[in-house]
């Protein structure tokens, strides 16, 4: 919809209320100022800097376009310059005088008290923007390659089976927050929400594990070219994922030996076992935020 559209709105309900004024019973206010979209100014990533304190912007490495068709500059320029540095300007605010001044975002998280509110949201969105960022990239998406893509298959089944569950549990999402691909430490993966800007690390959240890969389902990430289209939007996400970066994160951690799965005996008692039983892993439903 274009601007000359959204400016009739506005004066058709003006006409409507005035030819009808003596027999309304109910008026319905119109806003004052038309919506019309969000156009991209045309301005750098690199030209931005946070107000000073504690924490940086993130440096975008690629230009506001750099993803079209997938996701358009509009939206990314809004993303990163009205809600990313906005996080960041009051992080650096909240933070001063408190134990978490002298803390990284990661040490923050791990620390947190959650009746520190203003911390908890603001250290959360730049932790989960920053590595929203740094998963996505031009001329990227396709499938990964190696050990991750060997786990995708072993927990999933399938990368595309993968992809749909985790473009599902997206969807899904009540209200604003993010989805998340996770790894246990012994390498195996398992997709979870969390609400708001919380974060995996946080203490208290009761998650375990490593994130790999994360997604932002709050609307100003999509809205401007995706409207209410959650799930063509998150499943465009995976024509943008850096895989060089997730499988990264992937192989940065040492994985544990999994617990070993003894199969019964003929006659259906446990054959006695030295090593540490557990039952078999099973492929990763969706799930909320809650899980471990």
């Amino acid at each position: 919809m274009n601007k000359k559209q959204l400016l009739i709105f506005p004066i058709l309900a003006s006409v409507v209320v005035s030819c009808k004024k003596d027999t309304l019973v109910e008026v319905v206010d119109v806003p004052a100022t038309p919506i019309v979209a969000v156009e991209q100014k045309g301005g750098k990533p690199s030209e931005l800097k946070a107000a000073e304190g504690a924490f940086q912007l993130y440096e975008l490495p690629f230009e506001y376009r750099s993803l079209e068709p997938y996701f358009d500059g509009a939206t990314m320029e809004f993303h990163y310059s009205k809600h990313l540095l906005p996080y960041v300007n009051a992080l650096n605010k909240v933070v001063v005088g408190t134990k978490y001044e002298v803390l990284e975002l990661e040490p923050i998280l791990k620390n947190l008290n959650f009746s520190d509110a203003d911390v908890r949201n603001n250290a959360g969105a730049v932790y989960n923007h920053n590595f929203f960022f740094e998963g996505i990239a031009p001329k990227a998406g396709g499938e990964p390659e190696g050990e991750l893509l060997d786990a995708i298959n072993r927990d999933f089944g399938s990368f595309g089976e993968f992809v749909r569950q985790f473009s599902e549990t997206s969807v899904r999402l009540n209200g604003s927050g993010w989805t998340w691909l996770m790894s246990d430490k012994y390498g195996r993966l398992r997709i979870i929400t969390t609400p708001n800007n919380d974060a995996p690390q946080m203490k208290g959240l009761g998650i375990t594990g490593t994130p790999l890969l994360n997604l932002d389902m709050w609307e100003h990430a999509y809205y401007l070219k995706f409207q209410n289209k959650k799930r063509e939007y998150a499943n465009t996400f995976f024509s943008v994922v850096n895989w060089d970066k997730v499988e990264q994160r992937y192989g940065a951690f040492s994985k544990s030996a999994a617990p070993a799965y003894q199969e019964p005996s003929a006659t259906g008692t446990e054959t006695p076992a030295t090593t540490e039983t557990a039952a078999p892993v099973e492929k990763p439903k969706p799930v909320d935020g809650s899980e471990e």
